[in-house]
């Protein structure tokens, strides 16, 4: 597990989150005014409040549809934000549009789930690294092929594979050269999207084990986004969880995993996978189905999954509180702590 010596205290904000929502107006045709229906809106990020440090590796987690990439993606600006800010570098980006939003995108990089689909099928690796190099004014273009060698030699491969095409490469080798383009304009902040949730498991160790290597030595700052837990617990330095669009705990990584004091950590945590074929422990794994977000629970969120739900947990929204040093939970009856 990445151990990260930061003063909290005094280290630089690379990105803030207040507030942040992102929902989205459900479809309303006329037949739905006609019998008089209200209007339905999918709340998939619902107020979170947020701060990532410089050089650490922040993981998000949580069950499919809790929020993770469109919370991304709003950062990203490719969602408009609902309400609140996203402020990067101490500039509030919310809203910011044309000129203005295209100076900002080499800042705020992104590395897809499948790393197929986000590289042009037309354009050979060292076009489509070139590319980006020229229209940023990144490096001078007589310097353009030794930036993109250093970019593949960074990231495992040679300038051997500079000529070929997406489609003649293995899902790793795509991932790598996707790394490559993300790193390509000096980002200050990188979004990893499930970055390794496409690949072999075989695969999947070298990209991680290449991350962590990226993040020392150029000094990134990463928001990486997983519904692994071994491999969150391995590349971070502290954990945010999500349920149903909100944050419910925040702390260092080996403090969530060895003390979470959300129930719906807990769970998550405990059923996390094992590698061992002996262990057929089900003891902690998650009753129910995930409600809707359209039609999200009173109270807790949590509190129709919940074994320690209580009546106060179906009638109040649990505030996000801090509970310990830097580690904030909402929850009515934190677990190993007072309610």
């Amino acid at each position: 597990m990445a151990v990260l010596k930061l003063n909290y205290d005094q280290a630089e904000r690379i990105l803030e989150l207040q507030g942040l929502r992102k929902w989205f107006d459900m479809k309303y045709g006329l037949a739905d005014r006609l019998a008089g229906k209200p209007r339905q809106v999918l709340k998939a990020v619902d107020g979170v409040d947020l701060t990532i440090f410089r050089g650490e590796n922040l993981g998000l987690v949580g069950e499919s549809g809790c929020g993770k990439s469109t919370l991304a993606k709003t950062v990203l600006r490719l969602y408009e934000p609902t309400a609140g800010k996203v402020i990067f570098l101490g500039t509030d980006i919310s809203h910011i549009r044309g000129e203005q939003l295209r100076a900002l995108r080499p800042g705020i990089q992104m590395i897809f789930q499948d790393p197929y689909s986000s590289l042009n099928p037309r354009m050979t690796v060292y076009e489509a690294i070139e590319e980006l190099l020229k229209v940023h004014r990144k490096c001078p273009e007589n310097a353009c092929r030794d930036r993109v060698a250093q970019l593949l030699e960074m990231c495992g491969l040679s300038m051997d594979v500079a000529g070929r095409f997406p489609a003649e490469f293995s899902g790793g080798q795509r991932q790598r050269i996707g790394i490559a383009k993300a790193l390509a304009l000096e980002p200050a902040f990188v979004i990893a999207d499930e970055p390794v949730s496409a690949l072999d498991v075989s695969i999947q160790a070298q990209i991680i084990n290449l991350l962590h290597d990226l993040q020392n030595r150029l000094d990134l700052t990463i928001l990486f986004i997983s519904h692994d837990l071994r491999v969150v617990h391995h590349i971070t330095h502290r954990v945010m969880v999500m349920y149903l669009g909100s944050m419910v705990e925040l702390g260092p990584t080996e403090e969530i995993f060895q003390r979470p004091l959300h129930p719906y950590t807990l769970v998550l945590t405990k059923a996390a996978p094992i590698l061992d074929p002996t262990n057929r422990n089900r003891e902690y794994a998650i009753e129910g189905e995930t409600p809707s977000p359209i039609h999200t629970p009173s109270g807790c969120k949590f509190h129709p999954r919940c074994v320690f739900c209580k009546e106060k947990c179906k009638r109040e929204t649990p505030a996000l509180r801090e509970l310990a040093p830097g580690r904030f939970a909402a929850c009515h009856y934190p677990l190993g702590g007072e309610g």
